[in-house]
């Protein structure tokens, strides 16, 4: 058996010195698989709640700022995690911003900024464009292709192929659907993506994902982390979409920025650190806002 490259590591022997010390910290966090255990059902999705807890813990010490980076649309991040106020989102991998809660003072009462750095606080910075024409069209081609590959469904097997549409794209799901059926579905989607090169395609746990534009996370955490003017950042995710996120904080490390990259569950990655499951990034979290405490006060 391969050892695993990061190795799993216990929430408590992750070195966190850059984390806790930073004059502004950034912790920036996946929800599904991350915060919240993976569910049939995306919208049945809820915190941890040790990990709720810290999140609060977090938002409320001076100079940090906590943050979600999801493939979800904003709408439905801000409200399956619950979040404190002071809380930022990024959601359809980078396409959806919100960043009002620095308006609402956080990081320790850093001020909202617009695009250009202009303080702004009724700025929510939630697109970079509405979707035009042609996106829109999109849009409705992938309602399209939903609905041929659902007439298509194989009379074999169990579960049924479900669409999560979003502003800018559309999430295809197979958690629970048969092995034949998962392939099936999966196959169909892949052929599309193929087809259509104009569509950013991503593919993660149990899902297939289509946008209109093309954002990553990656892009999503430099905005953020330019957004909430940190000096270091942590970003844990659990899906094969994180890997872009944990790239672009890797590159701003090989400048001099401060940086921890933490993978959950036991894929390939190029993540620094690696923990097991969501009750691990709980006791994570909870040990950082701790030390965090403790060095900055609060």
């Amino acid at each position: 058996m391969t050892a695993l490259s990061p190795p799993l590591q216990a929430p408590e022997a992750i070195d966190i010195t850059a984390l806790t010390t930073a004059a502004r910290l950034l912790v920036a966090l996946d929800f599904d698989g991350v915060i919240a255990p993976l569910q049939d059902d995306p919208s049945t999705s809820t915190p941890v709640a040790e990990s709720a807890t810290a999140v609060e813990a977090l938002a409320a010490l001076p100079g940090t700022a906590v943050g979600y980076i999801s493939g979800r649309d904003v709408a439905a991040l801000k409200d399956l995690s619950r979040a404190p106020a002071r809380a930022l989102f990024v959601g359809s991998h980078g396409v959806e911003q919100d960043f009002t809660g620095l308006a609402a003072g956080g990081p320790a009462g850093a001020p909202a900024t617009t695009s250009a750095g202009s303080p702004d606080p009724n700025d929510p910075f939630r697109y970079s464009a509405a979707p035009d024409a042609g996106e829109r069209a999109l849009l409705e081609r992938l309602d399209a292709e939903f609905e041929r590959i659902t007439e298509a469904t194989p009379a074999t097997g169990y579960g049924e192929l479900r669409i999560e549409r979003k502003p800018l794209g559309a999430t295809f799901h197979t958690r629970g659907c048969s092995p034949e059926r998962a392939e099936f579905f999966t196959a169909e989607l892949r052929r599309f993506a193929s087809a259509h090169p104009e569509l950013r395609s991503l593919t993660g746990h149990d899902m297939v994902e289509f946008g209109v534009r093309m954002h990553t996370k990656g892009d999503g955490l430099d905005t953020m982390i330019e957004r909430a003017q940190a000096t270091a950042a942590l970003y844990i995710g659990d899906d094969t979409t994180d890997e872009d996120a944990f790239a672009h904080l890797a590159d701003r490390q090989d400048s001099g920025f401060p940086g921890l990259s933490i993978r959950v569950g036991t894929a390939d990655t190029r993540a620094q650190a690696r923990l097991g499951s969501t009750d691990d990034v709980a006791a994570f979290l909870t040990r950082l806002s701790r030390e965090r405490a403790a060095h900055v006060g609060g």
